[in-house]
């Protein structure tokens, strides 16, 4: 068969993934046959070289040829799934194309149904956006009982990139609401095939997210039957599983408008909020796909804005609100009910840009909103307390400072603090306590405190409320100032506990909730919970926590250990030292030695620290005083290097000093637990090093001696290119180096001399005593630098006058 081969100046385009038309070039189209493939194709040659080819697509025989417009033919590659479309410069190109393609197909060209003008693009316009080619693959059928197997095969068919036409097909004509008036008919039948048809239309109608469908969906009169709708899912009804969801909304479901809302379009959205909420979680939670999730969230995240704006800008809402707060009249559910109510709020607010919510804040401040919280926290309701916590907590998420100036604002008495203390250190109310917990963590933390706030907020806790904080773990304590010797009066709590008989889970969780606050104190506050601890034996009596039944309070109190070990501060080394603090610890290892647990785990990771960072007191004291104990735990390998790290510490405490050329000089290095440093085994070669004698080279700000001739000379100090370093006036010891050989120019130079180590024990014994405990902290500073620019007095072979220092 011949064909024509007129040419036509066309655009060729092609459908992408995203639903919109790629643009492939500008060519001559034409259908031509081609002898090689034997059959007709359509070809468009590029019109820039004449040469290349844009397309060459078979004419096939199927009806899938739609003339759109007047100059514009498109269809759907059977074999690739793929849509092109020509955009004719003329109307006369399209018309003569067209008729080629109808005649190879053997219909007229005037039989042949034109496709909606929107299915393709435009002539001679590149096309961005896929709204051209929405257009819904056929016509909705009328929403007939006859017609719903049809609607929904429709939305179940119709591609994503489609569906926006398809949306706006059901919003013309009143669509919707038809549907929904067919359901009440449907069910009174009780078709339950047409109702599982209706359950797949309005699914899909869901599906289309599309917000005016949503909105149409959500109205007032429509909404009963879009969710009775709803309730037929024919998974559900094969198991005989009955929904009842209507039955839900018209019976459970109240609204309650505690302060009442005067604007009618805020009260709208606040329904429709709730439905949106009960349709994504309650009706459709299998149905949903990430996009209509997504969009129902954001439709309710707008609502929500709009609704917490407009409240925090109504002059009368908030006011009114606290009003009701703080009515004495109130009953219990009454004053539930508006503590929810401003618990809400502050939900919505979170989902305010940073500047609008701290208005909010502001408002929340200015109508003294933390007066009524304050009664709350303290009322015999679990429920009351949990919301007001709920609200203490947001706002402390927000800014801390808000809650910390009012509770400065109270001193001395500060009833909001006492409160939150003590529902975290009181027996009952366990579910309480995680954001009690949270609320004073967020108080006690510094790093938000800007100004004068962080000393008057933390003084004010250490001087009057600490001790009420301790008291689930420590018992009576002391709060004011005194020698810090260990010393407490009153019995710890964990002694007070009957062995054997089971302690309340409301104590058991207030004890591990004040651990994790004192470890956090431990972490932030330095000096003052330091002080706190030590003089009142906190750390004893929290340990005794280790040998309960209960794994939870047991891990708090290892952490808390494990937390004063990890600030390697000498002061809590020494602390642990003379109470043996490893006692409890150790018992639970030697129990957990062959289990595989957290508990055993954690006590491995505290001695693998103590090891690893070598701090000297403790291994001294570990090794000398459980030896046979860790000797004995040879599952790991953690303890043997424990001991091992010992060994090395107590043979580079022996390594033999330089004797040095004057009687009665001390050696010139102290050792590095006198001098507060930590001894690595790397160091051990480094101070080897520093501590040989050195014959060749003169040390730099060494003393030399020249001799004039006369057997005697004036000893000058050489040219120093760094000054000696400062002497501290109680690091000095004024000791006189006679000069061998004195001649008449001998004279004598002070030297640092450093005191001889002292042992751990001899240190533990003189702390136990009283002595001041920087005692033994005396001696110079001796680390590197220092030993290599001290004066060193060389050995003299000669026993004439000459000499080196």
């Amino acid at each position: 068969m011949a064909a024509k081969e007129a040419r036509h100046r066309a655009k060729v385009y092609c459908l992408n993934d995203d639903g919109q038309w790629d643009d492939r070039g500008t060519g001559h189209a034409a259908v031509q046959y081609l002898t090689a493939e034997a059959s007709a194709f359509i070809v468009v040659m590029s019109e820039d070289d004449g040469n290349s080819c844009l397309l060459q697509a078979k004419v096939h025989l199927q009806d899938i040829y739609q003339r759109q417009q007047d100059t514009i033919v498109s269809w759907n590659e059977p074999e690739t799934g793929v849509d092109y479309a020509l955009s004719f410069q003329d109307p006369e190109g399209c018309t003569d194309l067209w008729e080629q393609i109808c005649s190879l197909q053997g219909r007229s060209p005037d039989d042949a149904p034109e496709a909606p003008e929107a299915q393709a693009p435009e002539q001679g316009v590149v096309l961005q956006d896929a709204s051209a080619v929405d257009a819904p693959v056929a016509e909705l059928p009328a929403p007939e009982m006859r017609n719903l197997a049809a609607i929904a095969e429709v939305i179940a068919e119709t591609p994503l990139f489609k569906r926006g036409k398809l949306a706006e097909a059901f919003l013309c004509h009143d669509y919707i609401p038809r549907l929904v008036a067919l359901f009440s008919t449907v069910e009174d039948l009780e078709a339950k095939e047409d109702l599982h048809h209706l359950f797949n239309i309005f699914r899909g109608l869901v599906t289309l997210n599309d917000t005016n469908v949503y909105e149409l969906l959500l109205r007032e009169d429509l909404l009963m039957g879009v969710i009775g709708a709803l309730e037929y899912d024919p998974e559900l009804s094969a198991h005989a599983h009955e929904v009842r969801h209507r039955e839900f909304l018209r019976d459970k479901a109240r609204f309650k408008q505690v302060v009442p809302i005067e604007d009618s379009g805020v009260l709208k959205k606040v329904h429709q909020n709730f439905y949106l909420a009960f349709i994504k979680d309650v009706v459709l939670p299998r149905s949903l796909d990430d996009n209509t999730f997504a969009t129902l969230s954001q439709i309710a995240f707008l609502n929500n804005v709009h609704i917490i704006s407009h409240l925090t800008n109504d002059p009368a809402y908030l006011p009114n609100l606290r009003t009701k707060l703080s009515d004495p009249s109130l009953s219990a559910e009454e004053l539930l009910d508006a503590l929810r109510l401003l618990q809400e709020v502050c939900s919505l607010a979170k989902q305010l840009q940073v500047y609008n919510r701290a208005g909010f804040y502001r408002k929340f401040v200015e109508h003294r909103f933390f007066d009524p919280l304050e009664r709350a926290l303290t009322h015999p309701a679990p429920q009351l307390r949990l919301s007001c916590l709920d609200v203490l907590l947001a706002t402390v998420q927000h800014d801390p400072s808000l809650l910390r100036q009012h509770i400065l604002q109270q001193r001395p008495k500060c009833g909001m603090l006492y409160g939150l203390l003590h529902v975290v250190s009181s027996a009952g109310g366990s579910g309480e306590k995680p954001q009690v917990a949270e609320v004073l963590r967020g108080l006690l933390d510094p790093e938000g405190m800007e100004g004068r706030e962080q000393d008057d907020f933390l003084n004010l806790f250490y001087e009057s409320f600490v001790a009420q904080l301790a008291a689930p773990v420590a018992g009576k304590v002391h709060l004011g100032t005194g020698p810090m010797n260990g010393a407490s009066i009153g019995d710890d709590a964990a002694s007070q506990d009957v062995e054997g008989e089971e302690v309340d889970a409301g104590v058991l969780t207030s004890r591990q909730h004040v651990c994790e606050l004192l470890c956090f104190c431990v972490h932030k506050h330095s000096y003052r919970i330091k002080y706190f601890i030590l003089r009142n034996n906190v750390l004893v009596k929290i340990l005794k926590l280790v040998s309960q039944r209960d794994k939870c309070l047991v891990l708090a109190a290892l952490r808390f250990f494990r937390a004063c070990i990890g600030l390697r501060d000498e002061f809590y080394n020494r602390y642990v030292v003379k109470n043996r603090c490893f006692e409890s610890v150790m018992r639970q290892l030697i129990a957990n030695r062959h289990r595989d647990n957290l508990l055993h785990s954690a006590i491995l990771e505290l001695f693998e620290f103590i090891r690893r960072e070598n701090i000297k007191s403790l291994i001294t004291h570990l090794a000398e005083t459980y030896q046979n104990e860790l000797a004995s735990l040879t599952h790991v390998e953690i303890f043997k290097g424990l001991l091992l790290r010992h060994e090395q510490n107590e043979e580079y405490k022996g390594v033999p000093q330089r004797p040095s050329a004057a009687p009665g000089l001390a050696p010139a290095t102290t050792s590095a637990f006198q001098t507060g440093g930590r001894t690595f085994p790397d160091d051990d070669d480094d101070a080897a090093y520093f501590n040989e004698s050195d014959e060749e080279e003169a040390p730099t700000g060494a003393v030399t001696a020249t001799d004039d001739g006369a057997g005697g000379g004036e000893r000058r100090p050489a040219a120093q290119s760094h000054p000696p370093p400062a002497q501290s006036p109680a690091c000095e010891a004024d000791a006189v180096a006679a000069m061998p050989g004195g001649g008449a120019g001998s004279q004598s130079l002070p030297v640092h001399a450093a005191a001889p180590p002292s042992s751990i024990r001899a240190f533990v014994s003189d702390l136990s005593e009283g002595v001041p405990w920087n005692n033994h902290d005396r001696a110079a500073p001796d680390d590197e630098d220092s030993r290599a620019k001290r004066p060193r007095i060389a050995p003299n072979g000669s026993g004439g006058g000459g000499g080196q220092l």
